[in-house]
């Protein structure tokens, strides 16, 4: 009651604050809005209160402010309304008036906080609030109270006034209260102050330390009340506000990202939902979802990215703030705010499942800070591209777009002004979707929608020329503007349209920031190519001075020394050179300045540059990029320059500035090779730091081509009619862009002339590569079907229609060019058929074509050219079928048409042979050819014509006697065309000119008589009751006579031409099975002319049924398939031409056929009366709408057109029938061919009637449909521009015209509305079910599901969005081709990277081999050299003899000779300076150390003096190291050669000293003290053989000089600490070890833990002896491929037993009774049958191969059952493969029956043991594989590594789409695999010799071929694979072993 009575309230203030009437509100109003607020209220009627609320606060002040504009007057007029009845209820003790009062204080913070301050601030306001929780503290009060608390400490001027009371009871609430709501509302409250204190940065350090250490237990609250409470709730809402404020702290950002459980429960509070951003349903609470995302972009913020200007200014602040308080410090950044954790923080928001949070917030809510937290936590997720294609995943992308929709909601211009009105704070979500679009394609981010990336283009626009744009804004702007438009011209057009973007860009083009400037440059550069505008204002349209100068910007940015923007500016001046007014640009720029040669060369080759020019020049390197633009650019410059002064200064400027030698380099390869993307970096490029680009850049070569005009494929066209699909067909026909896509369907409009686009570098460009790579053209609808057919294993068509002249011959010629250039094939046979298949394009257009009115290649009958191909994709034969020729045309032409060609290339290019044997004249003298006045033809040459039909016919193997026959029936029909007759007075014919008739007799080879009877007369006979009666000879008048004669003529033209074709189909019959055929059709057009007779009715109601076929196709069949499939579609309206197929084919009703036949039937003697018959016959037709009947014509309304027919004659075309006469004459001739012509003679006697030519043709055209049907269809629909063949006529009204009964518009809604392609459940995973790692494992297919889940499956973990496809009953239905060329492509990369994983494995299997040889050869060389230098220590034991004492390190076990103790050989700084003062040079050193040598001294006894000794295999060097101008230097002392050391003399004690005794000399001999002496005597004996005596004793004797000897005695002295001492020639040395003393015993190496091999992967870590753990997912059991019954297995067979093996041993039947005879003994058991096979040709194997030679038998193992071509055969207990057609099945022999047993007797006899028959020895398959490396694994997983596990059978292409390798595949080469495939029909090469073959000569009697049954396609997965290369080894490797193994066991 309350309620409704305070809603009357509202109502009631609502009406008021209309009526203007605010200061009129009575108290009792007032009062209704005061208590509106409580919390017992709806949630609804609290939200009209506070608009209520806001309204009269809103009202006041406009009032207040209208008689003052103080803003003071404006709050005390509301303090004045509202404060009186606020401190009145706060003044009561009841808890309601004191809870309405708070409530509402709190809601008037929320909407006018100056007002609710100055009320909290009146005098006992705030102390009534704290004593009425105090008196009365019930749980809600409390709760408002903290509510409005938390209200005033989040304003600066109410934070004043909060008391220290009121501190200390939020922090008492937030502590000890267990009301959950209570602590939040309390926590949140002490948040607001204590930052709010903070940022005030007040002097009341006791508040500060009051509320500065809350932040971590206030946390803790928060999440508990988001943990513990309802969603929705206030105390959610309270803990989400809180968070809010606290998540500002990089600490607790920390702490709550790391608490991933939190973070899903906090995503939680907004619930999933698709993005609607209109939705009206609100049903969440918007503060929630505002600090929900709000906490989430606090989370993810980054620090703000200062530039060091800034950075400076903020320490200078920071320093003078700290400079006023003293206890200040530097605020140092937090750690957890840097980069790398902010990094690591989103990444873990993006893990706890953040991103579907933004779909659903827009859904929610959309206000301005819903958006800008969306935008600003999106722009911080971007940041890291690791996230980015996740933001994609999740409609990321959508939701940008719907926020920057919003934030733009203005009209959609760009101008300055209205851009400058968008807030700055809508840049954000513009930026973040920049970002996106920078790192994807466009259609990865907006779809396939191309009006979402239209959308895209004016936000960056704004982003770009905003005022309050970033440097880094602007460039993320440019970059993905540079990417759309790359994407389509048409998007780039649309670009360069938007108002002031192309001069914002320019500008920035000029500016000094690299990275900028280049993306500025790429802009541009993208925009050249795809805009017209851009292309001509950068100096591609008209000349001008300002064109000029942007030219001469682009010119200066190719020579600036940042090389990404270098590739730019180069690129989009080689585009600019296609244009003549540029490079006039361009010429007027080097008269003036001379600087553009010097800057091509410098693109070009550097280094070309002059000498003299270098100072100008920019010295760079050369990059292959560059050197290309600059080439197309000075090609195209000098091609442009016509004026031959002007050119040869040029030439003169050329050749100095270097510019012709670095073309000359590039000429004779000496420089760069040339790239192919304008934007691609060079090898040697280094990288970028920051702002790298990854963009693919404008492919500036487009700029030179053909420039793309219009829209390619019209499914993009914006508005669909007639006229727009017209326009687009006519800007691009214009622009010799003659073909245009709906869909998969080419439309081709005549050109009327040679464009030069049928090369073979154009056919090229399109191998390989889908329709949506490349521009539309016929070699992409070839390449489509071929892929197809090898790809999906089914029949393909080509269906070519238009009118007559529309180019349907031409579009059948290049598709046969296309598919005979890429299908393959390296055998002979098969190069024979494509040569044959082309062959029948000239030979047919000669006798099928002819001149007429239209056209000058007219096709005059139709054919349909089937190719067949074998499974691997290579054409193994052809046939054709061929359908009505006009053989009308063979006897009159109207004016100005022609004859067939060939006639007039016969008469014309005959030899004088022919001309002699068949009297041949030209064409002008033969009536068929001369009277319709046309002989000569521009364009075709009859002569040149001739000769390749004569070629022609070679190639398809036509013999010179066929030849001869051919031209000879020519010449019948030529001759009797000149058979003219008169008439006599008896009204009777008469021939003019017997001559004639002779010739043409001879040419039969009949009696002249005969001619002449047959062609003036006609023989009766009448039959009377069934019975023959009499024969009348009935002469015929002149009209029936020539009728005559024109039937014998067309009838051998008919019968000729029908011949050719079918020797044609003998020749191109299929050399073998073969799997799939392409059928392509070429049947003439659509005819309308002003005389349409039966012919026309023909045609076109073949036409008709071929209309009919596309509707079926496109239209009604798609339709009908989408009802049936329940797969959602709007349907579309068309019409169906069935009524006028009806109209002309149908029995009952009976049609135009059926009349026609009844017309024939019954008035055959009279052609007239006939006519008139069909003319009554045809009124019964009138019922239907496109019939009507006008005399003695009749108009039916094709799906073309009106046409109008005449009956005259249509009856006896229709009978097509010779008369017996002319039968007669041609039985009785003597040509065998012109009796072959005529094979089948009508019966006189037979009642059936004979089928007319109607019944044929529709016939003919029942088996085409059905045939088409029967095939995949491709279409390509010809439009004739105009009736003149012009080439620059375009005719509008006859366009429009085709195009509307082509249907062209019904097939563009159809195509945008459909589905682009549709398949089975089974044939959609069959084909992609390796795509998804639920369906697949390792190859196999895993899936146990069925198989429409598989399938979706498949789709879902592929990431296509699920608007792209949708599942029907029965089949997958898949909406836009991009879809499926990408689940093509990522087919196609799942075979690479598997084979990039074998080849992975196999190079870590080299590593770790090569790693374990390396520890081998290193363990190998450290013993080889410590036995070497064992040896040289055991020698020097051996010369010591046991004589003299040892030193205990000499004796050490791992004491080493090692010589060069100096390191003399290995170059050491010391070791070369020793070398060079000894004067060594390549000489090495045996021994080198350093010495004490004893040195004499005038008048003072000797002393040690330090010395280098140098040991080679000639002498012995001493060296001394001398001071010298204050640096050392070393000479050579002495040089002793070895030949003359005599001795060596060593004392008996362990001293060091020794001497080297030489010839007398002046020097004396050297004494010398060396710690090696041992090993030095040991060198120096080794190097002399021993020649040197070693001298021990107690003394050593030396030449003191050359005539003195002086004597040093040796004493021992243990006083000696170390060493010996010399003086005075004594030497003190101590006891050494024994003299008999060896070497100590090696020593024994410490057990060691061996070191784990770290190349190669094979062994798990932990080395060798580490158990390896299982794998972590389990393999899944293989499940068979739906529709099949099993499952593929991992090998062929799982085990093979032999046939010992699998037969059990009969034991003997038991014994009979006694008193029983006993049977005869049973016969031994029968031999088990082994096939024995007959080798018929010598075989030389390899290895795993068993060579044979001829006659050799040999026993079969193993069948191979998978037709690999290869057989498992032993011979002599030794097995291996040997090609299944070297063999041949050795009949079994029959042995003889048994004898008969003996006669019985009393004993019994033992039933003999059976024969145990040799088995062949074969691996056991149960048996323990064995490794032949360590940590490798058999080859196919199994334990039968020699056998071969079988693969899909699909090949994978390796080009830029699916494209099918099994044409370009050659067949592997027999000696690298055990089990190769069979090559074709043919064995391996060399192929062996059949014995007895013959060539088969004969000619067949009639050719025919009859259409050859296609064989079965292969089983997907079941054909063995190939072996690998090396695999032979292993595989025969692990088999022997395995028989070792089972042979011990």
């Amino acid at each position: 009651m309350q309620s409704t009575k305070s809603n009357d309230g509202l109502q009631n203030l609502l009406k008021k604050i209309q009526a203007l009437n605010v200061s009129q509100q009575l108290p009792e109003e007032l009062s209704f809005l005061i208590d509106a607020f409580l919390s017992i209220h709806p949630s609804d009627e609290r939200s009209k209160a506070y608009l209520a609320l806001s309204t009269v606060c809103q009202e006041i002040r406009n009032s207040a402010s209208d008689r003052n504009t103080e803003q003071d007057t404006a709050t005390a007029a509301l303090v004045k309304v509202f404060g009186p009845p606020v401190v009145e209820r706060l003044a009561e003790t009841d808890e309601t008036a004191l809870q309405s009062s708070i409530t509402f204080l709190t809601a008037l913070f929320q909407i006018d906080r100056r007002s609710s301050t100055v009320i909290l601030q009146q005098d006992g306001v705030l102390e009534n609030i704290m004593d009425s929780v105090e008196l009365s503290p019930s749980a809600q009060l409390c709760l408002d109270v903290a509510h409005l608390l938390g209200q005033a400490c989040g304003h600066k001027s109410s934070r004043a006034i909060i008391s220290s009371q009121c501190i200390e009871w939020l922090e008492i609430s937030s502590r000890h209260t267990r009301d959950v709501s209570l602590k939040t509302a309390t926590a949140v409250a002490l948040i607001k102050l204590s930052i709010g204190i903070a940022s005030d940065d007040t002097k009341d350090d006791k508040a500060l330390n009051r509320t500065g250490n809350l932040d971590k237990d206030l946390v803790e609250v928060m999440k508990a009340a988001i943990d513990n409470g309802q969603p929705g709730s206030s105390t959610v809402v309270d803990a989400v506000e809180g968070l809010a404020y606290l998540t500002v702290d990089p600490l607790i950002k920390e702490t709550l990202s790391n608490d991933t459980a939190f973070l899903k429960k906090l995503f939680s509070l907004i619930p999933i939902r698709k993005v609607t951003p209109l939705s009206t349903t609100q049903d969440l609470d918007s503060a929630m979802l505002y600090g929900v995302l709000l906490i989430i972009s606090n989370m993810s913020s980054y620090r703000p990215r200062l530039t060091e200007e800034q950075t400076q200014l903020k320490k200078l602040k920071q320093m003078a703030s700290v400079s006023q308080d003293s206890k200040g410090l530097l605020d140092e950044p937090s750690v957890f705010d840097d980069d790398q954790h902010v990094k690591l923080r989103v990444r873990r928001l993006v893990d706890a499942g953040v991103l579907p949070i933004f779909a659903s917030a827009i859904s929610f809510g959309t206000s301005v800070g819903i958006r800008s937290n969306i935008a600003k936590a999106l722009l911080n997720i971007v940041e890291d591209q690791y996230n980015r294609g996740k933001v994609l995943q999740n409609g990321g992308a959508r939701v940008l777009g719907v926020v920057i929709k919003l934030g733009l909601s203005t009209p959609s211009s760009t101008s300055i002004k209205q851009i400058s009105s968008v807030d700055p704070i809508e840049l954000e979500p513009i930026q973040a979707l920049a970002k996106l679009t920078i790192t994807a394609s466009p259609v990865q981010v907006f779809g396939p929608n191309i009006g979402a990336i239209y959308d895209a283009i004016r936000p960056f626009s704004v982003l770009l020329q905003h005022p309050s744009a970033k440097l880094l804004q602007c460039f993320e702007a440019m970059m993905a503007l540079t990417n759309l438009a790359s994407h389509s011209p048409e998007i780039a057009s649309r670009i360069a349209s938007a108002d002031g973007l192309i001069n914002k860009v320019e500008l920035l083009l000029l500016g000094e920031h690299t990275l900028v400037r280049r993306a500025a440059m790429e802009l541009i550069c993208n925009l050249i190519v795809g805009s017209d505008s851009v292309f001509e204002r950068y100096g591609g349209g008209e000349y001008s001075e300002s064109a000029k100068a942007k030219l001469q910007v682009v010119l200066a940015l190719c020579d600036i020394d940042d090389l990404l923007t270098r590739l730019a500016a180069s690129g989009a001046l080689a585009t600019l050179t296609s244009s003549p007014n540029a490079c006039k640009a361009l010429l007027s720029l080097q008269l003036e300045r001379r600087r553009v040669l010097l800057i091509l060369t410098q693109l070009i080759d550097p280094t070309a540059i002059p000498a003299e020019e270098q100072e100008e020049a920019r010295t760079s390197e050369g990059d292959t990029g560059l050197a290309h633009r600059g080439v197309i650019c000075a090609r195209n410059f000098f091609l442009n320059v016509t004026d031959k002064e002007t050119r040869k200064q040029l030439s003169e400027e050329a050749k100095k500035t270097g510019l012709l030698k670095a073309l000359t380099s590039i000429k004779q390869n000496e420089g760069l090779a040339p790239s192919k993307k304008a934007g691609k970096k060079a090898a040697n490029v280094p990288k970028k730091t920051a702002g790298a680009s990854k963009v693919a850049k404008a492919d500036w070569k487009e700029g030179f081509k053909k420039k793309q005009v219009g829209v390619s494929d019209m499914t993009l066209l914006t508005t669909i009619s007639n006229e727009s699909i017209n326009e687009n067909l006519q800007k691009r026909w214009t622009n010799a862009e003659i073909y245009t896509y709906i869909g998969a369907v080419l439309i081709s409009v005549n050109p009327f002339r040679d464009l030069g686009i049928y090369t073979e570098d154009t056919l090229q460009k399109y191998r390989g590569k889908n329709r949506l790579e490349v521009p539309p053209h016929v070699f992409g609808i070839a390449e489509g079907a071929y892929y197809n057919m090898n790809a999906y294993h089914e029949n393909q068509c080509v269906i070519i229609s238009g009118e007559s002249g529309a180019g349907k011959t031409e579009a059948a010629k290049r598709i046969m060019q296309y598919i005979a250039a890429v299908s393959g094939g390296q055998d002979s046979s098969i190069q024979e058929i494509k040569d044959m298949v082309l062959a029948t394009n000239p030979l047919l257009e000669s006798f099928g074509c002819a001149k007429t009115l239209r056209n000058n290649n007219s096709s005059r009958h139709g054919k349909y050219l089937e190719i067949m191909f074998n499974d691997r994709g290579e054409p193994v034969g052809a046939q054709i079928t061929n359908y009505l020729l006009e053989k009308g045309r063979v006897v009159g032409q109207i004016e100005n048409e022609r004859n067939f060609h060939i006639f007039y290339q016969f008469t014309k290019g005959a030899s004088d042979e022919q001309r002699e044997s068949f009297g041949l004249q030209g064409p002008e003298a033969y009536a068929y050819t001369s009277l319709s006045n046309c002989l000569e033809v521009q364009d075709i040459d009859d002569v040149k014509d001739y000769h390749d039909t004569i070629k022609a016919m070679q190639v398809i193997g036509l013999s010179a006697d066929e030849q001869n026959e051919i031209f000879k029936m020519l010449a019948i029909i030529l001759w009797l065309g000149n058979v003219q007759f008169e008439e006599q007075d008896d009204g009777n014919s008469q021939i003019v000119d017997t001559g004639v008739t002779d010739f043409v007799a001879y040419l039969m080879e009949v009696e002249p008589t005969m001619v002449q009877k047959v062609l003036t007369a006609r023989v009766m006979e009448t039959t009377r009751g069934g019975r023959r009666g009499s024969i009348y000879d009935v002469p015929l008048n002149p009209a029936q006579a020539s009728s005559g004669r024109d039937a014998l003529a067309k009838a051998i033209y008919n019968n000729l031409f029908e011949w050719i074709v079918s020797r044609i189909n003998v020749s191109m019959k299929t050399r073998g099975a073969y799997a799939q055929v392409i059928g392509i059709l070429d049947i003439f057009g659509f005819e309308i002319f002003e005389d349409n007779s039966f012919e026309q009715l023909c045609i076109n109601y073949v036409n008709e049924k071929l209309q009919q076929i596309f509707i079926e196709l496109t239209l009604k069949t798609e339709q009908e398939e989408y009802v049936r499939e329940q797969i959602k579609w709007t349907p579309i309206k068309y019409f169906n031409n069935k009524i006028v197929c009806d109209l002309i084919e149908e029995r009952r009703p009976p049609g135009i056929f059926a009349a026609l036949n009844d017309a024939c039937a019954t008035a055959h003697a009279d052609p007239a009366a006939a006519d008139n018959s069909f003319v009554q016959r045809t009124a019964m037709l009138s019922s239907n709408a496109h019939f009507e009947a006008r005399g003695a014509q009749f108009l039916v309304r094709h799906y073309a057109g009106d046409v109008m027919y005449n009956v005259s004659g249509m009856t006896d075309k229709n009978k097509d029938s010779l008369i017996k006469d002319l039968l007669d004459l041609i039985a009785i001739s003597g040509d065998d061919f012109l009796q072959k012509l005529f094979p089948d003679r009508p019966d006189p006697n037979s009642k059936k009637r004979p089928p007319t030519a109607g019944d044929r043709i529709k016939q003919s055209a029942g088996a085409l449909v059905e045939n088409l049907m029967k095939a995949q269809p491709s279409y390509i629909r010809t439009i004739k521009p105009n009736q003149n063949r012009s080439a620059s006529e375009y005719d509008t009204k006859a366009i429009l015209h085709q195009i509307k009964y082509l249907g062209l518009q019904e097939n563009i809604r159809v195509r945008r509305a459909g589905f682009a392609y549709r398949n089975t459940f089974e044939k959609m995973v069959e084909r992609f079910y390796l795509l998804s790692p639920r369906t697949s494992y390792a190859g196999e297919y895993t899936w146990s599901g069925d198989a429409k889940s598989g399938c979706e499956q498949i789709l879902k973990d592929t990431g296509i969005a699920k608007d792209e496809w949708q599942m029907g009953v029965t089949k997958a239905f898949i909406k836009n081709p991009e879809t499926l060329f990408a689940l093509e492509t990522m087919r196609d990369r799942y075979w690479h990277n598997m084979a990039a994983r074998i080849q992975r494995a196999f190079r870590n299997y080299m590593r770790y081999k090569n790693e374990c040889a390396r520890r081998i050869q290193r363990f190998w060389r450290n013993n080889k050299e410590g036995i070497a230098y064992a040896q040289v220590r055991d020698y020097g034991h051996q010369i010591l003899a046991g004589r003299k004492e040892r030193r205990r390190f000499s004796l050490l076990s791992y004491r080493r000779f090692m010589g060069d103790y100096l390191d003399i050989n290995g170059k050491s700084a010391l070791g070369q300076e020793l070398a060079a003062a000894c004067g060594l040079i390549g000489e090495p050193v045996t021994f080198s150390g350093k010495i004490q040598l004893l040195v004499s001294k005038l008048g003072r006894s000797s002393k040690p003096s330090p010395r280098f000794i140098v040991v080679t295999a000639k002498a012995v060097y001493i060296t001394i190291t001398t001071a010298k101008d204050g640096h050392n230097q070393t000479t050579l002392e002495r040089k002793m050669p070895l030949v003359t050391i005599k001795s060596i003399g060593m004392s008996n004690l362990r001293d060091d000293w020794m001497t080297l005794n030489v010839n007398v000399s002046e020097e004396g001999d050297p004494v010398f003290s060396c710690y090696f002496k041992t090993e030095l005597a040991t060198h120096l004996l080794q190097l002399t053989q021993a020649s040197i005596n070693l001298l021990i004793g107690p003394a050593i004797d030396y030449a003191k000089k050359k005539d003195k000897r002086a004597q040093i005695k040796f004493i021992k002295d243990e006083t000696v600490p170390k060493d010996d001492i010399y003086k005075s020639h004594t030497v003190h040395v101590p006891s050494g070890e024994p003299a008999t003393s060896v070497s100590r015993p090696p020593a024994k190496r410490k057990a060691g833990v061996v070191r784990p091999i770290t190349q190669g992967k094979l062994l798990r870590a932990g080395g060798p002896s580490t158990k390896s753990t299982p794998s972590s997912r389990p393999k899944p059991v293989a499940q068979p491929l739906p529709g099949r019954s099993t499952a593929t297995p991992t090998s062929p067979r799982a085990l093979r037993t032999t046939p010992a093996a699998s037969t059990s041993t009969p034991q003997a039947p038991p014994a009979p009774p006694r008193s029983a005879a006993p049977p005869p003994p049973p016969p031994p058991p029968a031999k088990p049958s082994v096939p024995m096979y007959r080798a018929k040709f010598a075989f030389e194997g390899q290895e795993g191969e068993l060579s044979l030679k001829k006659d050799e038998v040999v026993e079969l193992v193993e069948k191979d059952e998978d037709g690999n071509g290869w057989w498992l055969v032993k011979k002599d207990g030794v097995e291996g493969w040997a090609p299944n057609n070297y063999l041949e099945l050795v009949p079994a022999k029959v042995e003889a029956p048994p004898a008969p047993p003996p006669p019985p007797r009393t004993r019994v006899v033992p039933t003999p043991a059976p024969k145990i028959t040799a088995a062949s020895t074969v691996a056991d398959s149960s048996a323990k594989p064995v490794s032949v490396f360590p940590g490798m694994a058999s080859a196919n997983g199994t334990a039968t590594p020699w056998k071969k596990a079988p693969s899909s059978s699909d090949a994978s292409p390796a080009n830029s789409r699916p494209s099918s390798s099994l044409a370009s595949k050659p067949p592997p080469p027999v000696a690298t695999k055990p089990k190769p495939p069979i090559v074709g029909i043919k064995p391996p090469p060399p192929a062996p010799p059949k014995p007895g073959a013959t060539k088969v000569t004969a000619k067949p009697h009639i050719p025919s071929a009859p259409r050859p049954t296609p064989a079965a396609p292969p089983r997907p997965g079941v054909a063995k694979p190939t072996a690998a290369p090396g695999q032979v080894d292993l595989a025969a490797a692990l088999a022997k072993r395995a028989q070792r193994m089972a042979e011990n066991e």
